[in-house]
């Protein structure tokens, strides 16, 4: 038996169910054991323990084998055998073999000699020689010409896809299938089409890469002189000179008037190039006074080609407001609340005054808003009274005296010399205690309760509080804009609609200005201009908490 184990009987006619023997053999010894019928036989746990041998101990023992001459049999199978072991040694060295490595590392020249002398490689010099070119076969013929009829593998071609039930070992190998190669090859072609195409970003090209060295004093001197009357842009104006070289300012302009009269684009940095450039001393020395004819003579096509240096592919065209043509008529109601709070924000805030130190040891008496002598600073953004002068005589000179209707109209409203008389009223001077003024929109109902406003503020205080309605034309209906404020002793913000239409912290007022809140409104007033007011301190110097 396989484990030494078998099972023993008296009789091996008769099997006795009632005994039952177990024989166990180890080791060539018999050990018998008998169990009784129903007995359950309990198994020994034998734990097993390997000692480490060295690693000689577990190697295989190999035998020589011994040749036995007198059995021919024995001798033919060990023939067969050595024949079929060379057999499988040489199967492997073939399918291992690399011949590109053997030609270059481990042939000799004598074996390259007579492998080149074979038949195989005499047919491959010979169809080798047959597909060279020479000096004699384009002899007469235009290659470039020729070169564009053919088509290019990679860049014509399309990609050589499998035919069904052909092996794709790309796929196998990689998992890269045809339509993978077929996206690839598309994407490449596309990419060679737009390297093709010219070049999209040359302003940037010629700051980057520019060879200063290659122009001469005289233009390195018209760039300095251009960019010292440019003084200051909001873009880069060194490599749009630098890219300007190239074209002709002159048409550029003219031709930009040619393709938009009503909107032309005029680079900043076209005009400073025409003042400094010799090359355009021609133009100053006609003032530049350039006729209709020379604007439709015009060539267009260089302010293409201007444009298709920086991606555009045609001429862009601009609405006049984003040009220095504006007209009314042109602009949409944004620019148009934009251009009105711009001219707001000149009338009500002039920066010389944060100019202005009061500590300044220089701060003169007419500086002093409470001084009788007082002048405002000038404007920056304002012309000058003398200015607006000339201005105003210098037009109405080139208007002449004799002029129609239209034409009068049209003077009055560029601008008008309006004289005033200046009154001293004592009694004003004296009871004058408070400015309030009614910020509102233009809408009907705005005015007419600024005109309530204004009539029981009189009606209560006569000349102590003066009442100023302010109409900021750009506000619109859902802009909530009405609001009251008191400069007296103090600067107070008595009623907002906006921010009790945001809930905004701090203010408790209501939205709306009605009878009731007028009322409000003058005892407010009433005891804001008092002496109680002017003599008492406020913990909080925010209005919101009043």
């Amino acid at each position: 038996q396989p484990n030494g184990a078998h099972n023993n009987s008296d009789d091996d006619d008769d099997d006795d169910d009632e005994d039952e023997e177990l024989v166990e053999e180890e080791e060539g010894d018999e050990v018998e054991t008998e169990y009784e019928e129903g007995e359950e036989y309990e198994y020994e746990e034998v734990e097993e323990v390997y000692e480490e041998d060295d690693e000689e101990d577990w190697e295989e023992e190999v035998y020589e084998l011994e040749d036995d001459g007198s059995d021919p049999n024995y001798t033919k199978q060990k023939e067969l055998m050595e024949h079929s072991i060379e057999a499988r040694e040489q199967q492997a060295q073939d399918e291992d073999f690399d011949a590109l490595n053997f030609i270059m590392e481990k042939m000799s020249d004598g074996d390259a000699a007579q492998f080149d002398q074979t038949s195989f490689m005499k047919q491959v010099e010979a169809n080798t020689n047959s597909m060279l070119l020479t000096e004699e076969d384009v002899e007469g013929m235009d290659v470039e010409s020729e070169l564009d009829i053919v088509s290019d593998l990679m860049d014509d071609d399309p990609y050589p896809t499998h035919e069904e039930g052909e092996d794709n070992h790309l796929e196998q190998n990689t998992g890269i299938t045809d339509q993978d190669m077929q996206d690839l090859d598309n994407a490449w072609k596309k990419m060679k089409e737009v390297q093709k195409l010219e070049s999209w970003d040359k302003v940037t090209m010629k700051e980057d890469g520019f060879d200063w060295d290659s122009l001469d004093n005289e233009t390195l001197s018209e760039i300095d002189a251009c960019l010292e009357e440019i003084g200051g842009s909001a873009y880069n104006s060194t490599k749009w000179l630098l890219y300007d070289l190239d074209f002709n300012v002159t048409n550029l302009m003219l031709a930009a008037v040619k393709h938009n009269r009503n909107a032309p684009i005029l680079f900043q940095h076209w005009y400073p190039q025409l003042l400094t450039y010799k090359r355009y001393e021609g133009d100053r020395d006609n003032a530049f006074d350039w006729s209709w004819d020379q604007v439709e003579s015009a060539d267009i096509s260089e302010l293409e080609r201007y444009y298709a240096g920086f991606g555009y592919d045609k001429i862009p065209d601009k609405a006049p407001a984003e040009t220095g043509i504006i007209s009314l008529e042109s602009l949409d109601e944004e620019e148009i609340r934009m251009a009105a709070f711009e001219n707001w924000m000149t009338d009500v805030y002039n920066p010389e005054w944060d100019r202005k130190d009061f500590d300044d040891d220089e701060f003169r008496d007419e500086d002093n808003v409470f001084s009788n002598f007082f002048e405002a600073p000038q404007h920056p953004d304002v012309p000058t009274y003398e200015d607006t002068q000339d201005d105003l005589a210098e037009f109405a000179e080139e208007l002449g005296e004799d002029i129609d209707e239209e034409t009068q109209e049209y003077k009055e409203f560029m601008g008008k010399n309006l004289k005033y008389q200046v009154t001293n009223d004592e009694e004003f001077n004296k009871v004058f205690r408070g400015h309030l003024v009614v910020a509102c929109t233009a809408a009907d109902t705005d005015l007419e309760i600024a005109e309530k406003i204004t009539a029981r503020m009189s009606q209560d205080f006569g000349k102590q509080v003066f009442v100023e309605t302010r109409v900021m034309a750009h506000a619109r209906d859902e802009d909530n804009v009405f609001e009251i404020w008191l400069e007296s002793y103090e600067i107070d913000l008595l009623h907002s609609k906006k921010r009790a239409s945001t809930d905004t912290k701090g203010y408790e007022g209501q939205m709306t200005c009605n009878d009731d809140q007028i009322e409000h409104l003058v005892e407010r007033v009433r005891f804001l201009i008092s002496d109680d007011a002017r003599y008492s301190y406020r913990l909080f110097d925010d209005a919101l908490e009043y």
